[in-house]
């Protein structure tokens, strides 16, 4: 018995729900499919609730913009089921044995991550850093996700069991950009175990480069006040603190500051480079920290 969970903003989940769907029906055991969405526009939200039509699925709408920690946390509280399945919107099955694979598998104090792949997608021209970014560095086998299985978990396509879940929930603190590692890190600080499984989601990436720097942006202000907690999980952190030790923040954060345009430039480009990509996220962490 499972439900599974997805957060949903300004996105269309009807191809993920319709295949999820079909692959619960075939198990032929209790399931549910719970869809939450975030304050989408109102198109978006006339589009997905038509779900409520669909057997064994629920659709719920929050009146304001929580971010995908609290929106976790509720589509959680309101399972019916011993085992939660979490999905993103923008994800899709790779196998039609997505479920059976991870049901195969579903024990209590464990957190189950398949992974996800953008192996023959193909790349809009306005997406190349995030499609690059995420092939290079994010994509990664179960093999390697097990060398380091707390700093590898990411809440994209996990499974876990309702009880665990919520001696963990998501920190809500976070509103967008890295609760995914300080999830993991609780894990961890509960005794719950990660299971790294190759059991993968094709990562659909809807956003234009100018929206995921602006995502990236986000994200890395949500690690101010967490730089110690979070040195041993993110690597930008165990960076930034080599950079305060050293006494260059100031001069990281000026020089940032000075060439931020023509560096977004170079990464909105055809050929964005990572290594340019690596230094925007440690001077606009910096460039914060400076400012404090």
């Amino acid at each position: 018995m499972f439900s599974v969970l997805i957060p949903a903003y300004n996105a269309d989940c009807l191809p993920l729900i319709a295949c999820i769907h079909k692959q619960a029906q075939v198990l032929k055991m209790p399931f549910e499919i719970i869809l939450a969405d975030d304050a989408s526009d109102i198109d978006y939200r006339k589009h997905n609730s038509v779900i409520e039509e669909w057997e064994h699925c629920r659709y719920f709408q929050m009146e304001s913009n929580v971010g995908p920690a609290v929106l976790r946390n509720f589509l959680a509280s309101k399972a019916s089921y011993d085992y939660l399945l979490f999905l993103d919107t923008d994800t899709m099955p790779v196998r039609d044995s997505f479920l059976s694979e991870y049901l195969k598998v579903a024990t209590r104090k464990t957190a189950v991550c398949g992974g996800f792949t953008y192996q023959g997608l193909s790349v809009p021209p306005n997406a190349v850093l995030r499609y690059k970014y995420g092939s290079a560095v994010e994509e990664q086998s179960a093999i390697c996700r097990k060398q380091n299985p707390y700093q590898s978990f990411i809440s994209m396509n996990f499974l876990i069991d309702k009880s665990s879940f919520a001696c963990v929930r998501f920190d809500e603190k976070f509103h967008l950009g890295y609760e995914d590692t300080q999830f993991g890190m609780r894990l961890k600080l509960n005794d719950i175990a990660i299971m790294h499984i190759d059991n993968p989601v094709y990562h659909k990436v809807n956003e234009t480069c100018d929206q995921y720097l602006k995502k990236i942006e986000r994200a890395v202000a949500n690690l101010i006040g967490h730089e110690e907690e979070l040195k041993d999980y993110v690597k930008l952190l165990r960076w930034w603190s080599k950079v305060r030790d050293l006494r260059l923040q100031t001069l990281i954060a000026t020089f940032f500051e000075y060439s931020q345009p023509i560096i977004r430039r170079q990464l909105k480009g055809k050929k964005p480079s990572l290594k340019l990509f690596a230094f925007y996220k440690l001077g606009y962490l910096c460039l914060l920290k400076s400012k404090q």
